[in-house]
């Protein structure tokens, strides 16, 4: 009978000694949970980062593109402009007049 409450003394310190253990690794998984939580968001913020970078890139070489293909663009109406109304100037100029000279 001594053998068996010994056993059991034992025991119950066996399990005691298990579940101090057990709390102790619980206590750590909390700041485990803190620390994966930490560098999960910290590797989501980088890749977001990353493709924010790379589209920002895409969307500002679009605008760059954009903005030289107008100018040229414009430029080229311009100069179209420019020559219509040199080769057309003299006439213009004479059509008004004589439109002036006969509404009298």
């Amino acid at each position: 009978m001594e053998n068996l409450i010994r056993e059991l003394v034992e025991l119950d310190k066996q399990k005691r000694l298990e579940i101090k253990k057990l709390e102790e690794e619980k206590s750590k998984l909390g700041s485990f949970l803190r620390e994966e939580r930490k560098r999960i968001e910290s590797e989501y913020q980088a890749e977001a980062k990353k493709i924010y970078d790379k589209r920002k890139t895409e969307v500002d070489k679009i605008i760059s593109d954009a903005q030289i293909s107008t100018k040229v663009d414009f430029e080229k109406d311009l100069l179209d402009l420019n020559q219509t109304y040199e080769k057309n100037k003299e006439e213009w100029i004479e059509t008004l007049y004589q439109y002036c000279i006969d509404s009298k």
